[in-house]
């Protein structure tokens, strides 16, 4: 009985030993399935990673050149930017100046145009005064003494033949005719010598006259055989003595300036 109990406990170690061996063997067996199957998956991942490592730098090489291209595009439309933004500006500034002158300019018709406006009422009074200052200026040479008649007549003609055009301005034409008053007024404090005809016997005589202001006219024909002067009651010219005509002569050298200043008895009227 002992010895039964024995073997049985023998058997039951044994199968024990065997169940155990073969569980050690089973686990080993499952690490080296398992470590070969890691290996071959770790294998295969890296192969992977290799790939996806490759492809990611052709990406990564691709997209820098794209980047490139990008930075070049970038800085090339912002130099454009910034010229076309400095052009803009300058233009803007131009633009500006522009319209003031402009401004300036719109201005200057509102006024141009107020003072045509105030030029036609004033031309509506002073063209009828000009016509009268001309009409004064004839009736004056009518009734002064008959110097430079052709010369002073010429002129009262060329005003009456201004006042007919359209291309003179207002203003210029009273500025002529003002001018023409001068003149006349000139002539009374002016001592002059010339040349022109004279009517001696109704035969046109050659002749060299003396002005001395409006006060006195004389005359000497040009070979000096004759002389006269103007008087200014009879409003005529008269014959003069031997010593008028000595005294013409010594006035048209001082006009001439070919002598001295000097005094001379020149009558004015008959006494």
């Amino acid at each position: 009985m002992m010895r039964f109990k024995m073997n049985k406990n023998i058997l039951a170690l044994s199968l024990f030993s065997a169940f155990l061996a073969l569980s050690l063997f089973s686990a080993f067996s499952f690490a080296i399935n398992a470590q070969e199957t890691t290996t071959i998956n770790d294998v295969d991942l890296l192969t992977e990673s290799i790939n996806i490592s490759t492809d990611s730098l052709e990406n990564s090489a691709l997209t820098q050149e794209q980047i490139n291209k990008l930075d070049e595009t970038t800085r090339i439309l912002l130099a454009d930017y910034q010229s076309t933004s400095k052009e803009y500006e300058s233009l803007k500034l131009y633009n500006d100046q522009v319209q003031k002158i402009i401004n300036s300019q719109i201005a200057e018709i509102a006024n141009i145009l107020f003072q045509i406006d105030e030029l036609d009422k004033t031309n509506q009074k002073i063209v009828p005064l000009m016509i009268k200052m001309i009409n004064g200026l004839e009736d004056f040479i009518n009734l002064d003494v008959p110097f430079l008649m052709k010369e002073r007549q010429d002129r009262l003609a060329n005003l009456r033949s201004t006042m007919d055009r359209g291309d003179i301005s207002t203003s210029e034409k009273f500025r002529l005719i003002t001018e023409a008053y001068k003149t006349e007024l000139e002539y009374g404090r002016t001592i002059e010598a010339y040349r022109d005809t004279i009517n001696i016997d109704g035969v046109d005589t050659s002749a060299d006259f003396l002005r001395i202001g409006r006060i006195a006219l004389t005359y000497l024909t040009t070979d000096g055989s004759k002389g006269g002067y103007y008087d200014l009651n009879e409003k005529t010219f008269l014959k003069s003595s031997g010593s008028i005509k000595r005294a013409t002569e010594d006035g048209l050298k001082i006009a001439a300036k070919q002598a001295p200043p000097a005094l001379i008895q020149i009558p004015i009227y008959k006494d």
